[in-house]
């Protein structure tokens, strides 16, 4: 498998979880890839509701491809990896729509940004996140709540191929 796509949303979730698909963290992100509620709105699993932010999908699961509830989004090991795979997609335009997409293979900071450690640092604290990181030079480190810096995710994921962004020159 070594540096496919597939390869790198086994990293992700790992990283992520530990693998784990049953997963709740303390934020209410959820999930091997531990999605939060925008995110599945964004995916048309959950209706959007007054804050797409807390995470306490109040507005209800949609029933897209049977998903009725968290238990049984949490139940579904493969409906999981098609909401990454077509994640990792969304990802990829918010990182063209801040106009990000062209320091794919450019070193920033200490960090080769690879189009894949550009997703996972879009996955973990979103696309303006790695813009300011990207902005910086790398001095503007973000990091998510538990601590996790944009870097490492940018470092640790990194070099995976993604066949819809663009390839090494």
């Amino acid at each position: 498998m070594a540096n496919t796509f597939a390869a790198f949303l086994i990293a992700l979730r790992m990283a992520e979880s530990g693998g784990d698909y049953q997963a709740v963290n303390t934020l209410n992100f959820v999930g091997a890839y531990q999605f939060g509620e925008a995110a599945l709105i964004d995916l048309g699993y959950v209706r959007l509701d007054s804050d797409v932010y807390d995470n306490d999908f109040s507005g209800g699961w949609t029933g897209k491809n049977g998903i009725r509830s968290l238990e049984a989004f949490l139940n579904n090991e493969a409906e999981q990896d098609r909401a990454a795979n077509r994640w990792m997609r969304v990802m990829w335009s918010y990182i063209e729509y801040q106009e990000i997409d062209g320091y794919a293979w450019e070193t920033v900071g200490q960090s080769r940004l690879t189009t894949s450690g550009m997703l996972a640092a879009a996955h973990l604290l979103g696309a303006g996140a790695l813009k300011i990181y990207i902005e910086s030079g790398g001095r503007a480190d973000l990091r998510d709540p538990y601590g996790m810096p944009l870097s490492q995710y940018i470092d640790k994921l990194g070099g995976y191929n993604v066949p819809f962004a663009p390839a090494e020159a």
